[in-house]
This record gives structure tokens, sequence and C-alpha cells, in this order.
């Protein structure tokens, strides 16, 4: 009976976790995120159509991540399913995560004074499942919901196919465990620290004898491996063939893609820069500080709960210790696993990037482990009442500030990006040549199958003598069809004058490449309009513009003019490499030059042609900072140093 009734629990769990999951992904409005807009939708195109020798740098450098993620989402849309009906089907599958969360709450139970308490099953397991990121991403197209679910999938497969007391343990459940961790690592590759951390934590574990360990790590091993082959192998190959590099353009200082400057991309915004910082890093986490440990500011009261939980066990343990009091009895394999899993994943997590998308899977479990840690120094009455003023806490600050858990949202439409273009676009190839941080790469499905699609300016533009531009001037030189600049609406909504027209605005960086804007007006592109508003942020638009040949004159006094910029630049990249490491991407736009680097998006310099030098910070408070000016055909700084 008691097995019954834990199942019973189990599918209620479920069904409460798919049910407030498809509630709050209707009710949020069709997701509009900047990176499903850039990257997302492109990347699901691209797994049914190989556009890696078409297009170049057509959704940006995280365009050519694997598309296993998205795919599923530009399936359903391709076949008529309406959006809202694609994103509750995802939200379905991230509930998974709620899911198994339950299941690893009661592994972490198994053999405490806990155990059958379902008191505690459910409070430990809601302080998991009120972590704000997971209700900020459900439903959404983000990778990092859905391999969430496989990773705490893996976990609890492989803690419960470990030896016990009562069975030998299960090599096939252990395999199909480590096989959702490859596939995991194949869908998104910043899930590799979890992978290692889940085979790091299955090394510590000790076993009944040394054959059955080495028998576990090898199955474990091999089956994670086959698994991520099998299902990242084609898309390597894909981008090995075509560029030189399996992972293209990822870690590209070591695998040198001609194709690509020889970088590798960095995502360290949120590490904490130095000890003071980490220890601070959960108190903050409770507070509204924005770009904390995600982009979007919202609280997180359960790190700083398990910190203290942790140190308090810790300061118990050491005076048990102390006085001979310690406790004999070894954890169980499986809750030593995932208490392992849990604290080299969070090592590895902030030391490589303490974003919390990237860390959904720890955030989560974070809730009964901290439950689990309370229960060693605390009676389980007071436990639950800890745990239920945290749960009651978060969700009443989750309600509150509602909306500020998505990115952008508009009123449901009968399909994802479905723009108003004329019917020309296709039935015949063209070129197009997207300018904004938001590519115009949601064009691709839309147009002609044979048209090509280049990202001129995005978060990383490539430089006019830079690894990738043959590849651009190939597109240029060559085209398909007619050539179309593709440039963001937004840029005329700056307070700059001259980019109120995109043509004073980007006609001098056109000229670099030897194009021209053709006398044909230019067209707004918008998305079929729909009934309600718009939240948290506007719709995408595009301004379409015709491009000619340019003379190459203009050509010529153009580039002579950005090679003389750049010789006034390198004196400075050399002195500050961390502020302009590896490589920079310059960007010319009316009366002033724009430089961006590789070793962060944060940031743009800003070199006006009256001779100011600013930065321009691309993320909260968006300040602009007076760094010096441009004199005599040098960078002087007002303050010594590149701080």
């Amino acid at each position: 009976m008691q097995g019954l009734d834990s199942r019973r629990l189990t599918a209620l769990v479920a069904l409460v976790g798919a049910a407030l999951s498809v509630w709050r992904t209707t009710g949020s409005g069709q997701d509009l995120n900047f990176d499903l807009i850039t990257y997302h939708f492109y990347s699901g195109f691209s797994a049914f159509s190989d556009r890696a020798g078409l297009d170049y740098m057509a959704a940006g450098a995280a365009g050519y991540q694997s598309p296993l993620p998205y795919a599923l989402l530009y399936f359903l849309d391709s076949a008529g399913v309406p959006p809202i009906v694609n994103a509750a089907l995802h939200a379905c599958l991230h509930a998974l995560s709620l899911l198994f969360l339950f299941l690893l709450t009661k592994v972490l139970l198994r053999g405490t004074a806990a155990e059958n308490s379902r008191a505690a099953w459910i409070g430990f397991w809601l302080l998991g499942a009120v972590a704000p990121i997971y209700w900020q991403l459900v439903g959404t197209s983000f990778a990092d919901a859905l391999t969430a679910a496989l990773l705490l999938a893996a976990l609890w497969l492989t803690a419960e196919a470990l030896p016990a007391e009562d069975r030998p343990g299960s090599l096939r459940m252990l395999a199909l465990g480590a096989g959702l961790a490859g596939l995991a690592l194949a869908a998104r590759v910043h899930n590799a620290i979890f992978a290692v951390a889940l085979y790091s934590a299955l090394l510590l574990v000790r076993f009944p004898d040394r054959r059955t360990y080495f028998r576990f790590v090898a199955v474990f091993a091999a089956a994670s491996a086959a698994a991520w082959l099998v299902c990242f192998g084609p898309w390597a190959w894909r981008m090995l063939r075509e560029f030189g590099s399996p992972v293209f353009p990822l870690f590209n200082a070591l695998f040198r893609s001609p194709d690509y400057p020889g970088v590798n991309l960095h995502l360290v915004g949120f590490v904490p820069q130095n000890l003071g910082d980490l220890l601070l890093l959960p108190l903050r986490m409770a507070t509204y500080q924005e770009w904390r440990f995600g982009e979007k500011p919202f609280a997180d009261v359960r790190p700083a709960l398990l910190v203290l939980s942790a140190a308090a066990c810790l300061l118990a343990l050491i005076y048990r210790k102390a006085t001979g009091k310690a406790e004999a009895k070894e954890p169980s394999r499986a809750r030593g696993l995932v208490l392992l899993f849990f604290l080299i994943g969070a090592l590895l997590w902030l030391v490589t990037s303490a974003n919390s998308r990237y860390g959904l899977a720890l955030l989560l479990l974070a809730g009964p482990v901290c439950g689990v840690l309370l229960h060693r120094i605390v009676p389980l009455r007071y436990v639950l009442l800890i745990v239920g003023a945290a749960v009651l806490w978060q969700a009443w600050e989750q309600q509150r500030y509602f909306t500020q858990y998505r990115w952008a949202s508009g009123p449901w439409s009968a399909r994802y990006f479905d723009w108003e273009t004329p019917a020309v676009l296709a039935s015949e190839p063209a070129v197009y040549l997207g300018f904004g941080y938001k590519t115009a790469s949601t064009l691709a499905p839309r147009v002609h199958p044979g048209s090509r699609h280049v990202a001129l300016v995005a978060h990383y533009s490539i430089g006019l003598d830079h690894p990738g531009a043959r590849r651009v001037r190939q597109v240029i030189d060559a085209p398909v069809g007619k050539i179309y600049g593709a440039f963001d609406y937004y840029y005329t909504q700056q307070s700059d004058p001259a980019a109120k027209s995109i043509k004073t605005y980007f006609a001098e960086h056109l000229r670099l490449w030897g194009l021209d804007f053709a006398d044909a007006a230019c067209s707004p592109v918008r998305l079929k309009p729909v009934a309600g508003a718009f939240r948290g942020g506007q719709p995408p638009q595009l301004i379409l513009c015709e491009l000619r040949g340019a003379a190459a004159s203009d050509q010529e006094a153009m580039q002579v003019k950005y090679r003389q910029f750049e010789k006034t630049l390198a004196p400075l990249a050399a002195a500050c490499p961390r502020i302009l490491g590896g490589a920079v991407s310059i960007v010319r736009v009316h009366g002033q030059w724009q430089v961006t680097s590789f070793a962060s998006a944060e940031y743009r310099l800003e070199f006006d042609d009256d001779g100011a030098f600013n930065l321009q910070l691309l993320r909260p408070p968006y300040s602009t900072i007076p760094l010096g000016k441009v004199a005599g055909g040098a960078i002087v700084l007002r303050r010594p140093g590149c701080l």
C-alpha cells in the first residue's frame, strides 16, 4: 500500500507540475525572447535544411550550436501547429524536470528519519520547484529548460542504478541514465560541466567491490560517449566538413578554423571575480540587483538558505567529531551520488558561467538538498516550518513581480515570425545581409530556400580583413539574385539624429564591402497584425533595402579610412588585452566607429569623428562612460590603465 500511495503521489506531482507549467506558459503570452529572434528559430530551421554552405553567421556565432533543442519548435511551427499549442507542449516537456526533482527528493530522504514523511517529500520538492529561473524559462525556446529535464533524469536513473543492500544494481538503468547525460551534452555544450560532475560523482561513490566499481564506471563512460556521438556526431561532421572545426566557432583558439578568429568565446559575465564576490553571491541572489546571476532581475532566497544550512551542518559535524559523537552510519550510495553531483556541479558552474539559465538543474535541486541539510541539524517539524516560510516567500515574490519573469512576449499569433513579406521574396532567391544585434535570421525560413543570409553587423561583426571575410566576399561577389540589407528597425529609434535614416546611418559601412543603397525606397517588414499588446518588449521589425554595387573609388576611400582607424586602435588593443583581447570587430556608422570585442559582449567602444571616446555598456545600467579622446591619430585616455 505504501508503494502504491507513493506512485499515486508521484503521478499527482507530475500532473500538477505540468498543469502549472502550461498555465504559466499560456498566461504569459507568446515568447519573443532575444535569443529566439536571434538564433533559436533559425537553428531549428537548420536542423531540416543544410544552411552551412549557403549562409554565413546568419544567426551569429550562437547559430552554429546543435539544432537539437530547437528542432521540435520549428517542426511543429512548419506543420501549422499554433504557437500556443507548441509552447504548451514544450511546457509539458519542461515540467518533467519537476517530476524528476520529486523522485530525486525521495532519493535524498532515503535512509533518513524523514524517509516515509510525505510532508517532507512535498515540502522539500516545493522548495526546489519554486526556483524562479524555472518559471522564467518554462514554455520558452531556451534549451536550458529542456536539457535540465534530461540532466535530472540522468541523475535519478544513475542513482537508482547503484547497488544497494537489497539488490545488486542495474547496468541497464545506468546505461540509460548515462545516455541521457550524453544527449544533454549533445544538445547543449554548456552541459559538459554537469556530465563531468555526474561522472566524477560516480567515480567517488563507494562500491561493494572493485569489480562492480569498474563495471559501472566503464558502462557509464561508454553509454554517455555513445549517446553524445550519435546525437552530436552528424552535426559535428557537418561543421567539420564546411568549416574545419567540429564545434565551429567555439574553441577556435584550439581548432583554428580559417573562417573565424582564433579565439575562445567567453561567457563569464556573471562569474564571481574574487572571494568576496563569491561569498556575497548567495545573498545578492536574494535581492533585485540586475545582472547578478541572470539577464533578468529576480530574487531567489533559496541559495542563501542553502549556504547557511551547509555552514551550520559543517559546524555541527566538526563539533560531533571533536566530542566523539560523529554518526557512524554512512549515507546510501544513491544519496551520496546526488550530493556529490550537486557539490561538484555547483563548483564547476560557479567558475565557468554562474549564469542562472545554464544552472537550472542545480537551482531546482538546491531545494531538496537544502531541506536535507536542514534536517541534519533541526527536527523535522521545524525544518518544515522553515521550508514552508521560504516557499511562501518565494511564491509571493514571483506572483508580485510576475511579468519580470519573462523576456519580451506578445499576443498569440498563427505562427512564429509570421512576417508580412512581398511574394517575390518567396519565389526568387536573393542575398540578405543582416544588420542588428537581433539578427534577421528569422527571415530565412520565410523566403526562397535558395537565398543566402549573412549577419554583416551583429554582436560579433566580422572585420574587413579578418577570418570569415572571405565567405562574406563570396556571398556579395557572386549573388544568387538581388542583394538586400535587412536592418533592425530599432536602429532608427536611437537618440542619434543620423540613425533616423538607415541609408544615412550605414552608408559608409556598406561601402567598405563595395555596396551602396539602391535608389528604391526601403520597405518595412512587420509581423502580421494580431490582437493584443506586447509585454516586456517590442515586436521585432525589419527595414528591407535593396542594395547595389558602390563606386570603386568610394569603396577604396572607405577601406583606407578603416585601415587608418585600425592602426589608431592597435596600441590600445595591445595595452588592454583583457578588454580588447583576441580579436575586435569594427563597424562604421555615421560619424562614429563602433568597436566590440570577442572578449566580452557586454560593452562597446565608440569613437566619434569629433574626437570623443566613450564606452557604452550593453547591459544594465546601459550607461555611456567618457574614456578620453582621439587626437593627432592617437587615443588619449582620461586616466591611465585599462579599467
